[in-house]
Parts: C-alpha cells; sequence; structure tokens
C-alpha cells in the first residue's frame, strides 16, 4: 500500500495524540516518587544502640584518646620492668614439644563433565593444595594428562605431593 499524503498525516496526528496523553498522564497523574515522605534521620543513642546490637564499640574520639593513652602508659610500664626476671620465665614456658604438621584428608569424587579446575578447587577448598585452582589445571595441562580425568571416587591427602595426586586422579591407562 503506497504512502499518500492522506495516511501519512494520519499517522503524524495518532502520533502527537499519544504523546500529549502520555504527557497528560505523566504530569498530572498521581506523583508517588516526589510525595513520599523522607526518612527520619535516627539519633546518635538510636545508632549508638543498633551498633551495640551488632557487637560493635562505639567510643567517642576523647575515650578513644583516653584508651589509646593509657595503653600507652601499659606499654611503658611493662618495658621499664627488668628484664633479668621475665627471662627465666619465658625459657622455662617455652620448652614444649613441635607441633606436629596437621595432615588433611579428602574424599574427592570425580563426576562426568568435570575438569581439572574443578578438581583443583574441590583440593584447595579441603585444604589438599595451596595456591590457585588455576595453577593446578595448569599443571595439569603441561604434564598432558588432563584429558585422562578418571571417573571415580579418590581418598587424598596434604601429605601427596602434586604429582602423586595428579597421578591418582588423571591416569593414562
Amino acid at each position: 500500500m503506497p504512502m499518500t499524503a492522506k495516511t501519512l498525516s494520519s499517522f503524524a496526528s495518532g502520533l502527537l495524540l499519544a504523546a500529549a496523553v502520555c504527557a497528560i498522564v505523566y504530569f498530572t497523574g498521581p506523583q508517588q516518587a516526589t510525595s513520599t515522605k523522607a526518612e527520619e534521620k535516627p539519633t546518635v543513642e538510636e545508632l549508638k544502640s543498633l551498633l551495640a546490637a551488632e557487637g560493635y564499640v562505639v567510643h567517642t574520639e576523647e575515650e578513644w584518646n583516653n584508651a589509646v593513652a593509657e595503653a600507652k602508659k601499659s606499654n611503658e610500664k611493662v618495658s621499664e620492668q627488668p628484664k633479668e626476671e621475665a627471662k627465666p620465665e619465658v625459657k622455662e614456658e617455652k620448652k614444649e614439644e613441635p607441633a606436629k604438621p596437621v595432615v588433611n584428608k579428602t574424599t574427592i569424587t570425580v563426576s562426568e563433565g568435570m575438569t581439572s579446575y574443578e578438581v583443583g578447587k574441590a583440593l584447595i577448598s579441603a585444604k589438599i593444595i595451596s595456591g590457585d585452582a588455576w595453577d593446578f589445571a595448569n599443571l595439569v595441562e603441561k604434564k598432558g594428562v588432563a584429558k585422562y580425568l578418571k571417573l571415580g571416587t579418590y581418598e587424598i591427602n596434604s601429605d601427596m605431593t602434586t604429582d602423586e595426586i595428579i597421578s591418582t586422579i588423571f591416569n593414562k591407562k
């Protein structure tokens, strides 16, 4: 259907009418956004009680400065005490066995569709390896075994080297 002058003017009149209706509704309609009541600001005491309820301690600047000054005084008093008296006590108390290294153990289930990155994330979250999951995935890729991820459940511990972990979970067989 060809565009005639009559059709074009009818179309323009319709657009003009629609714009006029929208303008009327916009300017005379309900003014919810501008007529909402502004929230009252809480008082200092209300703020303090809210923070205290959340576990915070609120001090004025003067209280804080007094606490800092008192802490400095107590540190000076400790440093003024003769060091000869404190040394023998410290030496006797420190006779303890060296702490055994913590060995973390976990069971990892490799399911279909998992990637070496996801295996690395699981090992890091179980505190078996440290670092980044991308580092683990890159190491697996460098070894050329990324496509040999075996489905199954594996018991892994932090005593194992990264190479042992990779050879356990990724196998070319």
